[in-house]
């Protein structure tokens, strides 16, 4: 394991990773010495580590290096590992976001070879991957270049996801110099990230934690966008976007910038972690006008079916990029549909979703669509504290 360790920091010197980032990076992986499975296994046995290193070298890099892959193949392995070894990631906040709804919160900040893209709770860097992929594909090789070295930047707290961040740049051959250890709301990070000026912002929150809420999180990010149509996609739980638990960051969001458009997103899209959320467009430095209007629309249906052995996928070869066109073109258009979609004037106080608002064809309302309801209204009730699970 010694001779690995070494190894992994030889590899990194070769590289232009800065002394510092090294030194977290190995720390990490020091972690591997103490692993009581891997000890049990010989290198020559299945579930060695040079098992898992070979597995990732034939099976995950090529994949990764794919010019037109947008999977954070790193971070879906990740997520299957810390399962296996006694939580699903949860307990820690971490919820990593599926790859089609990167693509989609991509599509919504519009963003493009020119876009100077921040995510301050970047994780594995799904969302950097996702836009770096998108810009490269409009880019020359020189604009290549540029967006490699200046163009993404990620902040983490977590040693470990901050490893995978770093991991993913390196076989993906950029960006990894603007990727940041440490806590979103330390100053002197922040001003890095702002002297940058970025004009997209994409985020993923960390989810129930004890002096932070989601909102205060995306708050921190349209703060240091740039001012002139900087714009964020943030994924959010349902308790965001009702209620008056966050009144007082919602009050402030609503000084400072624009809510756009809320998605009610599917009920499973984190399967198997229950986390009901939606996602949320603003613009960044333009106060919320009481004559500005927001689109809500219900996007419940992604095309995505569970499959045992295989988590939610789609049903069939083609679905999601027409569902998602379909969703963009009412969103675009502020078209209201009814049982889609609704276009309405919105104060920090009142609901942020679709369902409050928008028509109901009653005569397509279904048992199972009852149920659902129930089932989403008692885990909103449970999440909010409003009941406990251990009431009867």
């Amino acid at each position: 394991m010694d001779n690995l360790i070494n190894s992994i920091n030889v590899v990194l010197s070769e590289t232009n990773v800065q002394r510092d980032k090294i030194g977290n990076i190995v720390q990490a992986f020091k972690t591997l010495k103490t692993n009581t499975k891997l000890k049990e296994k010989t290198l020559s046995e299945d579930g060695s580590i040079r098992w898992y290193i070979e597995k990732l070298d034939n099976c995950i890099k090529p994949m990764m290096l794919h010019a037109e892959n947008t999977l954070d193949a790193l971070g879906i392995f990740y997520h299957e590992f810390i399962k296996y070894s006694g939580g699903d990631g949860s307990g820690l906040g971490i919820v990593l976001t599926p790859q089609h709804l990167t693509e989609f919160m991509c599509d919504l900040t519009e963003v493009n070879k020119y876009s100077k893209v921040a995510d301050i709770c970047c994780g594995s860097g799904s969302f950097l991957i996702t836009a770096m992929t998108r810009m490269f594909k409009e880019a020359n090789e020189s604009e290549i270049e540029d967006i490699r070295k200046n163009r993404l930047f990620g902040i983490d707290f977590d040693p470990e996801l901050y490893t995978l961040a770093i991991a993913n740049m390196i076989i993906r051959k950029d960006g990894k110099s603007n990727i940041y250890y440490g806590d979103c709301f330390d100053n002197n990070l922040i001003k890095k990230i702002k002297s940058q000026n970025c004009n997209i912002g994409l985020i993923n929150p960390p989810y129930s934690q004890k002096d932070k809420v989601e909102l205060e999180f995306v708050e921190q990010l349209l703060n240091i966008l740039v001012a002139g149509g900087g714009k964020v996609a943030a994924v959010v739980p349902m308790s965001c976007a009702i209620g008056t638990k966050f009144k007082d960051v919602r009050e402030r969001l609503f000084k400072k910038h624009s809510l756009l458009a809320v998605f009610s997103m599917p009920d499973e899209i984190f399967y198997p972690t229950g986390t009901n959320v939606c996602v949320m467009l603003w613009e960044a430095h333009k106060p919320h006008s009481s004559s500005q209007k927001t689109y809500f629309g219900y996007s419940k249906d992604d095309g995505f079916t569970k499959k045992k052995k295989l988590g939610r996928v789609e049903s069939k070869e083609g679905i999601w990029e027409e569902i998602k066109n379909h969703w963009l073109d009412n969103y675009k258009d502020k078209k209201v549909v009814e049982g889609e979609s609704a276009y309405l004037h919105v104060n920090h106080d009142d609901e942020w979703l679709c369902e409050a608002y928008m028509k109901t064809d009653y005569s397509k309302l279904t048992q199972a669509d009852f149920e659902q309801t129930i089932r989403s209204f008692l885990a909103y009730k449970v999440e909010t504290g409003r009941v406990s699970t251990e009431d009867e």
